[in-house]
């Protein structure tokens, strides 16, 4: 049913990588996923994708004032001679690395509320992407449907980080067998009201397939390969059930889930991205497409 709106989407779907190291000298990696939404090289993908680059800015706050005060003891005769020490948690380096080398993104959005980010990657050759989204018509969007959820899980990524250059190296991705699609239906809208300035419906469609960790950001499609919403998150659903298990001779209590996947829903991804002045293909009710923004 999705081999063909599978093969559209990989077209448009792009992992985002992401590297950071410590005060304490480890460096971690994080895989995320993005959707490139039109030729001038406009994006979109999840909001708390920059979940650590916040907290990289807060860190670097925090370094420069325990730096600034450091000096000023040392300048200053009869000051305690031991000096404040960074968290080895604090983030000393951050980098993304958006699908191809040499591109960064400029322009961002981000709405935490929504979690949805929108950006510019510069710079880009339209050429890169041979099929870009079509945004499906907000009103069409029906429970029952059936749709399909695209991005970059199991993926098990180890960035290095080089002292002498200051910079990240992260090993080639093999995108044709690292892309991963999984199925499921439209089960319910959820409604969360507006964002707290009242710009944006915080709405979404949820699935009863769970999104997989290194999907967040990328596509939920219907069989035509049309964007239907953007994976956020995963819910669990607990169902009541509580049976015994036996570990190790122990009698342990499991409680049991449903897993649940989130998407924005295309209604918002639209008004965002209208506000935005970004440009996209949208599915009209007659059946036409348009160019928007």
């Amino acid at each position: 049913m999705f081999a063909d709106a599978c093969q559209r989407a990989s077209e448009y779907t792009r992992p985002v990588v992401i590297s950071t190291r410590r005060q304490d000298g480890s460096v971690s990696t994080e895989c995320g996923t993005f959707i490139v939404l039109n030729r001038e090289g406009w994006i979109l993908t999840a909001g708390h994708i920059y979940n650590s680059y916040v907290k990289f800015q807060s860190d670097q706050n925090k370094i420069r004032e325990i730096n600034e005060l450091n000096h000023s003891r040392d300048s200053r005769p009869g000051s305690p001679p031991k000096r404040i020490k960074a968290d080895p948690a604090y983030i000393t380096n951050h980098s993304f690395w958006w699908g191809w080398d040499g591109v960064r993104i400029t322009n961002v959005f981000v709405n935490m509320q929504v979690d949805i980010a929108v950006g510019k990657l510069e710079p880009f050759d339209p050429s890169w992407v041979s099929e870009y989204p079509v945004l499906r018509s907000p009103d069409s969007l029906r429970p029952g449907t059936s749709v399909c959820r695209m991005g970059f899980p199991f993926m098990n990524i180890t960035s290095t980080f080089d002292e002498e250059t200051n910079t990240f190296r992260i090993p080639k991705i093999p995108l044709k067998s690292a892309i991963f699609p999984n199925e499921g239906m439209h089960t319910r809208d959820v409604m969360n009201g507006r964002t707290s300035d009242g710009r944006y419906e915080m709405l979404y469609v949820e699935t009863s397939s769970p999104g997989l960790r290194g999907q967040s950001g990328g596509p939920i499609f219907d069989a035509e390969g049309r964007l239907y919403a953007m994976q956020v998150r995963t819910m669990h659903m607990p169902l009541g059930f509580h049976p015994t298990v036996e570990y190790d001779g122990k009698t342990v209590i499991e409680n049991q889930f449903l897993n649940v996947g989130l998407g924005v829903h295309v209604r918002t991804i639209r008004a965002v991205l209208d506000e935005r002045g970004v440009r996209y293909d949208a599915e009209e009710d007659s059946g036409g497409y348009r160019i928007t923004g």
